[in-house]
């Protein structure tokens, strides 16, 4: 295979990968719709026995359940699409990054080296020798606090748990953002929204240079919060990527 094919066939994947999100999150959407709507069917759901037994009733409150349905399939199609034009860029780095990821790992476990796997599939060298170094230190992402990066102001974070997804707020003496997570479609755990150089310091009051240690502390604490079996994380422009120990 070319690389040229190869190329083709990665960018394909990822299109792939990005449809499993989309989906997950029309699905969703729909459940959403479907549950706030009939909230708002005074009478159908909370229909007495009485009522029940007029089969005019029945079937009136049959045929609302259909169109309520369909009506949320629709709405939980429109918001998705909607969801995901305003998310398309971190979703397709993270399928994107969880395929090379995969790639990288596979040309590794047959011993091919850093340079062959970089030029093979057209990633910078940095990118194959830090999954290569990750993988080594999957085991010290784990309960053991002294191995952690340690940086000031008393930093936490806080969870808001959504459905399928949520917001991470960061908070220190010094800073506070937020950044959305949701969880990945594919061999990836989760992905979480994080600013870009050029949004950085506006969005955390943070200086550029302390960027990629307060990214690596705060995957670190998310490993530690919400992945009891070990994992890694992978640093992008505009997503954390995380995956399990187990994959």
């Amino acid at each position: 295979m070319s690389q040229k094919d190869e190329a083709a066939r990665i960018e394909a994947e990822v299109q792939k990968r990005v449809e499993k999100i989309v989906a997950a999150q029309q699905k969703q959407f729909a459940k959403l719709m479907e549950a706030t709507m009939k909230n708002s069917l005074k009478g159908v759901d909370k229909a007495n026995a009485s009522l029940r037994k007029e089969r005019k009733s029945v079937e009136k409150e049959l045929d609302a359940v259909q169109k309520l349905h369909a009506k949320a399939e629709r709405e939980g199609d429109k918001m998705a699409e909607e969801y995901y034009q305003g998310r398309q860029v971190q979703f397709r780095e993270a399928a994107q990054t969880e395929l090379l990821r995969d790639l990288v790992c596979m040309h590794l476990e047959v011993g091919k080296s850093v340079r062959d796997i970089a030029i093979w599939l057209n990633v910078p060298k940095k990118f194959v020798e830090n999954i290569q170094q990750l993988l080594k230190r999957v085991a010290e992402h784990s309960p053991n606090r002294s191995k952690r990066v340690r940086i000031e102001g008393s930093p936490k974070l806080r969870y808001v748990n959504m459905g399928r997804g949520g917001t991470i707020y960061y908070e220190s003496i010094d800073a506070q953002f937020d950044m959305w997570w949701e969880f990945a479609g594919g061999g990836a755990f989760i992905i979480v929204d994080i600013p870009t150089k050029e949004q950085w310091e506006v969005r955390t009051n943070i200086t550029l240079d302390q960027r990629e240690k307060v990214l690596t502390f705060i995957g670190e604490q998310i490993v530690l919060d919400h992945m009891s079996y070990g994992g890694y994380f992978i640093i992008g422009e505009n997503v954390l990527t995380f995956f399990s120990a187990e994959k």
